[in-house]
């Protein structure tokens, strides 16, 4: 065991002698290394104070070559500046013509570069003079070649075409592609290459270019549109005759191009054409026969004939603007830069709008003066202008949209006035109704012409119940904000205010009657024509949605003005109702048999004659009283025969088995046939 660990320890002693041995030998390395470094780091540092001089003047030396290199390039710079006037006046004296485009623009180029070095750095140069000339000279080629070329291309639109655009269908859209190539390719990568030069150089001059020159077109385009419109009448835009030979006369959507027209919404063509069907069928034929001489009917025919083609015309017009003006949009992308765009649009499309808005104003101004006259039928021309108006708003916003404010307002300004014609109207008339002073009244009793005229007025609003409620005046808010149609309880809450206007003004008019039975028929034929309208035209539904009794009202009226006439017999039953007792047959014929073998006195054989001539006064009287419904006028004397005749009958009886004289006949002149027959003849002048 000892001897093991000694052997142990000898082992590690030899071990860490060893390591001593390595350890001093490392020690020596490390001393050898640092002497080397040291020495290294002397030689870098000889060598530093050796290289940096070098270092020094070669960046020197850089330096002064980069400033070299800079002054030649800048005296090239500028040399061309001094030279560019003799280098490109050859080529500006030519122009464009004598060039091609590019080059011309690249030169034009230099020059505008010329000019600003030597405002900038040299404003004194004589040489800056030339240059502006030259500038300015190629500048004007530019801005004349523009003009030239643009108007070369720039030809109005046949109206043909036009007629074509203005139609939904392929034609449309044929008509638009013929629009847009008038303007080759070719051409109009020149103009937008001339264009962006002049935008960049001539900014005001190129919009006013631009603008003015296809504002022409567009104008020339309507004005011969117009002309056309006129030699298709014969010269006379006012002319009915020959309507169908216009190219509109086949399209059926040129009025209301931008939504589906259903099928029972009749266009501003047929206007005069649907008033008579209309009239006829709602208003009695007899009351349409005679020649109309109250100022609301006055020369109807002549006023609605004449504003039938002009509204056809003025319409097409509207949808036309609408379709030129898109094109000329379009036309643009492929010439002006986007950012030009509106700008250039709203100077281009303003003088051909203000025109067409014009024309509007002038249809509105004219119902103003038809109005002042108390005309008020015209106001219905201005319906389907404003429909139209109403129906292209959105697509007009839409055009407009980033427009002047000015061209954005235009549009909408015109329905502002044409509404606030048509409202300004509509309260005028129940006004007028109102307000009507004529005192003469129909002899005979008849309708009274203001009912009539304000019937058919009534009538024929119910034509554009789609948008009445953009004109009527509500009176009563709160009914028509619950109301899901606002269309039809606007018109319900107008043609109430028209009838308590037109009831007052009758039952004034009727006090001009000094015979009350007359009066009554007055009433009564009245009161039966407008019940009688409102029923046939169906205008009664729509009323009742705000007078829910107005049907009972006016069957009220008609019930107790035909009691007030039942009291024109009075007189007559006064005589008849003496046999009209509780006697019996037994009683009566022993009393006539002593009459009658009595001689009576002249007193009363006069007194006999009397009561049957009181037959001759009614018959007189009543014969001259008219009542046009032949339905009515039947029912009165349906109703006169069942309540007079079996009362005239036993009063005649009486008398005739009377042998009170030899010549019966003359005072008993009518038998009850004979009354029967005159009843007959009652409330008919022509009898």
């Amino acid at each position: 065991m000892m001897d093991d660990t000694r052997e142990k320890l000898e082992t590690e002693t030899k071990n860490l002698n060893a390591f001593k041995a390595i350890l001093n030998k490392s020690n020596e390395q490390t001393k050898t290394m640092c002497a080397i470094l040291s020495h290294f780091d002397e030689r870098l540092a000889k060598l530093e104070e050796t290289i940096a001089p070098v270092y020094k003047e070669t960046g020197n030396l850089q330096l002064r070559q980069e400033n070299i290199v800079k002054t030649l390039e800048n005296l090239d710079y500028v040399i061309k500046f001094y030279t560019v006037s003799s280098e490109v006046e050859p080529i500006i004296r030519a122009g464009i013509s004598q060039n091609s485009l590019q080059s011309f623009l690249f030169n034009v180029e230099k020059l505008k570069d010329a000019l600003n070095y030597f405002e900038q750095n040299n404003p004194e140069s004589p040489e800056l003079m030339n240059v502006s000339a030259l500038y300015e000279k190629g500048g004007n080629i530019v801005e004349t070649e523009f003009r030239q070329l643009l108007s070369r291309h720039s030809k109005s639109i046949a109206p043909v075409i036009i007629y074509d655009l203005v139609n939904e269908d392929e034609s449309s859209l044929e008509a638009e592609k013929n629009i847009l190539e008038q303007i080759p390719e070719k051409t109009k990568s020149e103009l937008k290459a001339l264009g962006e030069w002049l935008c960049n150089n001539r900014k005001e001059n190129f919009i006013s270019a631009y603008s003015s020159l296809r504002a022409e077109v567009l104008v020339k385009s309507l004005q011969a549109l117009k002309d056309h419109q006129k030699s298709s009448s014969g010269g006379n835009p006012n002319a009915t005759s020959g309507i169908h030979s216009s190219p509109l006369s086949s399209r059926k959507n040129v009025l209301t191009p931008l939504r589906d027209t259903p099928p029972n919404r009749k266009t501003p063509k047929s206007i005069q054409q649907v008033l008579k069907k209309k009239l006829h069928d709602v208003i009695p034929s007899e009351m349409l026969g005679g020649k109309p001489s109250h100022p609301i009917a006055a020369d109807l025919k002549e006023d609605i004939s004449i504003s039938e083609r002009e509204i056809v015309f003025y319409l097409t017009c509207v949808t036309a603007l609408y379709k030129l003006m898109q094109c000329e949009l379009k036309l643009m992308e492929g010439i002006i830069a986007i950012r030009y765009q509106k700008i250039m649009f709203s100077r281009l499309v303003y003088p051909a709008l203000e025109n067409v808005v014009a024309e509007g104003e002038h249809l509105a101004n004219r119902v103003k003066k038809f109005t002042a006259r108390h005309d008020f039928m015209a106001a219905l021309s201005l319906f389907p202008l404003l429909r139209h108006q109403a129906t292209m708003r959105h697509s007009f916003d839409l055009l407009f949209d980033g427009c002047s404010v000015e061209v954005q307002s235009k549009f909408q300004g015109l329905v502002v006035t044409l509404q606030t014609t048509i409202n300004r109207t509509l309260e005028e008339f129940i006004d007028y109704i109102k307000t009507d002073t004529e005192t003469k009244v129909p002899k005979d009793g008849t309708v009274h012409e203001l009912t009539s005229n304000t019937m058919i007025f009534v009538v024929n609003l119910m034509e554009h119940l789609d948008i009445l409620s953009r004109v009527i005046t509500i009176t009563d808010m709160q009914s028509v904000d619950s109301s899901m149609d606002k269309n039809r309880w606007a018109y319900a809450q107008y043609i109430s205010r028209v009838l308590s206007a037109l009831g007052q003004t009758l039952q004034t008019k009727s006090e001009a009657y000094s015979d009350i039975y007359l009066r009554a028929i007055f009433l009564l034929n009245n009161y039966h024509y407008i019940l009688q309208t409102l029923r046939k035209s169906h205008l009664l539904d729509i009323v009742s949605l705000y007078e829910r009794e107005i049907e009972f009202i006016y069957e009220s009226k008609i019930i107790e003005n035909k009691r007030v006439y039942s009291q024109s017999w009075s007189r007559v039953l006064h005589f008849v109702l003496e046999m009209d007792k509780p006697l019996s047959q037994q009683r009566m014929v022993p009393e006539m048999n002593q009459i009658a073998n009595m001689k009576l006195k002249d007193k009363d054989r006069q007194n006999i004659k009397d009561k049957f001539a009181e037959f001759e006064e009614i018959k007189k009287a009543q014969t001259a009283y008219a009542v046009p419904n032949a339905e009515l006028r039947e029912s009165l004397k349906r109703d006169n025969i069942d309540f007079i005749v079996p009362k005239y009958k036993l009063f005649y009886d009486k008398y005739i088995n009377m042998n009170f004289t030899k010549n019966l006949d003359k005072y008993a002149k009518y038998t009850p046939d004979d009354v029967a027959a005159m009843i007959d003849t009652f409330f008919d002048s022509a009898a």
